[in-house]
């Protein structure tokens, strides 16, 4: 379990990577699983990631980051599952966010200086808070903004909560290819020299449609630009559309990524207690009039879905401050992951900025021998592999978005609640699978299958095919 130290990494940076989550034996049966996945739904070899990478465009959407859309395999649930990865979000949920049905406001007013906890003196010796410069009235000789940017982040409108419960966010993996073959492949299939069954684009909706030859090659993956996973500028109902609360986010390493440039995963340190000022900064400019001067100052952030991305000129001193997270082979990484706002329409909630990294530059094989056995193979192909996993707290707004989840995992489809990228239904709930069957009743029964059998008990909790006790 996390040290106290490891929670105060958390508190401070909003980032934390704890090593040997999965033994050397777990890590090479997921290896041996990703690979047989791979294999068997899509015809890629990692053996020949030459000759087969092509096929990887039938399980991603453009490419993007790598990201793959796996889904319910055993090898990955079993990851997803984890008992010691959910009580490591247990720990962090406890000591980083709110939960006892905290006001704000009351939790301000009822801090004092001698009063704080550790992590709140140091919040405030990082930002020049000890003495001076207070707005009086609460704790006289602080900086009350300062104060509200410092803790705020901990703050949440969800209410209590048991920290001991909660549900599992069915997620995807990452299998990002060497950027030279992704540029190798999409340079023939932008010649014609390779063939793959219709080349489309997919719309918000995951409504496909033939795609225009591009006036250049693209690689078939690509880096993800630093970015949110959330919308800074805009509260959206949190049950319309699938909406979640999801504090952490996490992703379980497969391979070993410890250099710069090799596909792994980047984030700025300690923004999430920045964030409410940068959005800040933003909203402001959207009041000016559009025929003042002002009006050319920076405009609120673009959101598309729950992605914003960082704008390279005018969040061009946060990119700089992108650094690379060295992440071993069975590692965990924990960041920080929400935006929520007060009634008061003030961007409380925090989280870091994070990308995948522009380019896969592997380093060579020292033994220059690429191996045969998949275990092996997928540790010196050069991808990067990740296994994104994380836990949502038992909170209203998520139990709705478990049970709808739930109804996607009996049926054995890719999940239609949540912001994935990949959505293919619509606001039609007979088209989405929500609509209730006549005479009542539950829309699908358990599949007759291993998948039940093979989850643990913890497991089918955080599922959702049990309740808690």
């Amino acid at each position: 379990m996390l040290s106290s130290q490891q929670i105060d990494v958390y508190l401070r940076d909003g980032i934390l990577v704890v090593d040997d989550l999965l033994s050397h034996d777990e890590v090479i049966e997921a290896r041996v699983g990703l690979a047989s996945t791979l294999l068997n739904e899509f015809g890629v070899n990692v053996c020949d990631l030459e000759g087969t990478g092509i096929n990887l465009l039938a399980a991603s959407f453009n490419g993007a980051g790598g990201v793959l859309d796996i889904f319910y395999q055993e090898w990955q649930m079993k990851i997803a599952t984890n008992e010691t990865l959910f009580r490591m979000t247990c720990q962090l949920w406890k000591e980083a966010y709110c939960h006892s049905g905290e006001n704000l406001e009351d939790m301000m007013k009822k801090r004092s200086k001698n009063n704080a906890s550790s992590w709140g003196a140091k919040c405030s010796d990082d930002h020049g808070m000890a003495s001076g410069g207070g707005s009086g009235g609460i704790d006289d000789g602080v900086d009350i903004e300062n104060e509200m940017e410092c803790f705020s982040f901990k703050w949440h409108p969800f209410g209590a909560f048991d920290c001991d419960r909660g549900y599992m966010y069915v997620d995807r993996i990452g299998f990002r290819i060497p950027t030279k073959l992704a540029e190798s492949i999409g340079e023939q299939l932008w010649n014609g020299s390779a063939t793959h069954p219709i080349i489309t684009k997919i719309d918000s909706k995951g409504t496909r449609t033939p795609k225009k030859k591009e006036k250049r090659p693209r690689p078939i993956q690509r880096s993800l630009t630093p970015h949110f996973d959330c919308c800074p500028e805009s509260y959206h109902n949190m049950t319309k559309q699938g909406g979640k609360w999801r504090p952490i986010q996490c992703f379980v390493s497969l391979t070993d990524n410890m250099q710069h440039n090799t596909g792994g995963f980047e984030a700025v340190p300690g923004f999430h207690r920045e964030f409410r000022s940068w959005v800040e900064r933003g909203r402001q400019s959207s009041r000016d009039p559009p025929e003042d001067a002002a009006s050319r100052r920076p405009r609120p952030r673009p959101c598309v879905g729950e992605y914003t991305h960082l704008d390279p000129i005018l969040d061009r001193d946060i990119i700089k401050r992108v650094t690379h997270i060295p992440v071993r082979a069975g590692s965990v990484v924990f960041w920080d992951n929400s935006c929520i706002r007060s009634r008061s329409n003030i961007t409380l909630r925090a989280r870091i900025p994070h990308a995948n990294s522009y380019r896969n530059d592997p380093p060579s094989s020292d033994s220059g021998d690429v191996g045969t056995y998949f275990g092996d193979v997928l540790g010196k192909s050069g991808a990067r592999a990740v296994v994104y996993c994380s836990f949502l707290p038992d909170v209203e707004v998520n139990r709705i978005f478990a049970s709808r989840q739930l109804e996607d995992w009996k049926l054995q489809r890719p999940p239609r609640v949540g912001d994935r990228w990949m959505r293919r239904d619509d606001d039609d709930p007979r088209k989405s699978g929500d609509a209730a069957p006549a005479g009542g009743g539950t829309t699908t029964e358990a599949p007759d299958r291993t998948e039940t059998r093979t989850l643990t008990e913890l497991g089918k909790r955080l599922l959702g095919l049990e309740e808690w006790s």
